[in-house]
């Protein structure tokens, strides 16, 4: 079995979680980070025993020289650790959203294929052992044919900034069951009913101070539309709850049978209902995998551990996908189009149509839309 030895760019909050899934992971080594706050990095090398922890990712990269580079920076830092690992030979594995913009996502993709090594984004919903038990019986015809899907945000944020935060979680969620989007139709309005328009564009953090830096955003309320190339459907709602509830949070597979629900941000919950048709008065019932829910000893897995399953999934995954030579199931691309489907619902609202994907402009939407209305 090879050793990989991984180092972390970006030491806050996620660069924990991360570390600590290589830790996990016997084929994996923690060779060093890169944080521009002296005492964070200082404080996560003395935490995780990593000496080599640098304030700049170029030196880490070129003095330890590590197999994968694991980017848990915020969105705006993501774009230069990436092209710099990918000159160097370096895989990369990346926290979500890809990028701020598709010229930079669209680099980030093009720069490690040309390098040829594997770019992966931490959408870590994909790695749920429940997303393949729900492939599986939408296969079998358990819910006849799957005609539709809704989704639905788990609120505390304004639309714009959950389109960024956890949007793009959702969006790859829905693309992992409907694939590839043909067009996209969104309406994005304010809180008091009126619809959002360019004067109300901000920055993430004038919208909510403590949310990570995600560029600029629009909309407190939000429902879009999109059809998939095979042709399903989506509706995806952002209505800007003041509370947040994880476990509305998530997507019902609509079938012309049943329908399956899954939901939740990190660990999951599953359910199921037979029939055409749920009346209000018709139940759900509940779908539960041991493999996801309980440890190899039986015991149920609290909130923190069932995370830590799922990052060493991630982790699993992209070396498989180095070792077999293949894209990883969260790929830089699936990343990438995540990210082209929230800016399409920003360009559909501004045209009031439907909009086809891919998108002709790569340039942020909302900064154009500043731009060009002066």
């Amino acid at each position: 079995m090879k050793n990989y030895r991984i180092a972390i760019i970006g030491l806050g909050g996620m660069g924990g979680h991360h570390a600590e899934a290589v830790r996990a992971e016997e084929n994996c080594e923690l060779v060093g980070g890169a944080e521009i706050d002296a005492e964070r990095g200082k404080a996560w090398g003395e935490r995780f025993g990593v000496t080599a922890v640098y304030e700049e990712y170029e030196r880490l990269l070129d003095e330890v020289a590590p197999d994968i580079a694991l980017i848990s920076t915020q969105a705006p830092q993501h774009h230069g650790p990436t092209i710099a690992a990918a000159q160097r030979g370096i895989h990369v594995f990346c926290e979500k959203p890809t990028a701020l913009n598709l010229i930079e996502a669209d680099e980030m993709v093009a720069s490690c294929a040309a390098a040829g090594v594997k770019f992966a984004i931490n959408h870590i919903k994909r790695a749920s052992p429940y997303n393949k038990l729900a492939l599986d019986m939408i296969e079998s015809g358990d819910i006849g044919q799957l005609v539709q899907m809704r989704a639905f945000d788990k609120g505390g944020r304004w639309a714009g900034n959950s389109l960024m935060e956890m949007g793009t979680h959702l969006y790859d969620w829905v693309r992992l069951f409907g694939g590839d989007v043909e067009w996209a139709h969104a309406h994005l309005m304010q809180r008091d009913g009126r619809e959002s328009t360019v004067v109300d564009i901000k920055h993430t953090q004038q919208v909510h101070p403590k949310d990570r830096d995600a560029g600029l955003v629009l909309g407190e309320r939000c429902v879009a539309a999109f059809r998939f190339k095979n042709g399903l459907h989506a509706d995806v709602a952002y209505l800007g709850q003041k509370e947040t509830n994880d476990r509305a949070y998530g997507i019902d597979l609509i079938g012309s049978e049943g329908r399956i629900a899954v939901r939740e941000s990190v660990q999951t919950s599953m359910f199921a209902h037979k029939g055409q048709h749920q009346a209000p008065d018709e139940p759900w019932q509940r779908v539960q995998l041991v493999e996801e829910d309980r440890d190899e000893t039986g015991n149920e897995r609290d909130a923190a551990g069932k995370r830590l399953l799922l990052q060493q999934l991630m982790l699993r995954d992209l070396i498989a996908a180095i070792e077999q030579d293949r894209e990883p199931f969260a790929s830089g691309r699936d990343g990438r189009d995540c990210l082209e489907m929230i800016h399409a619902t920003w360009a559909s609202h501004r045209q009031g149509a439907r909009v086809h994907l891919p998108l002709d402009s790569r340039e942020h939407p909302l900064e154009r839309w500043r731009r060009e209305e002066g």
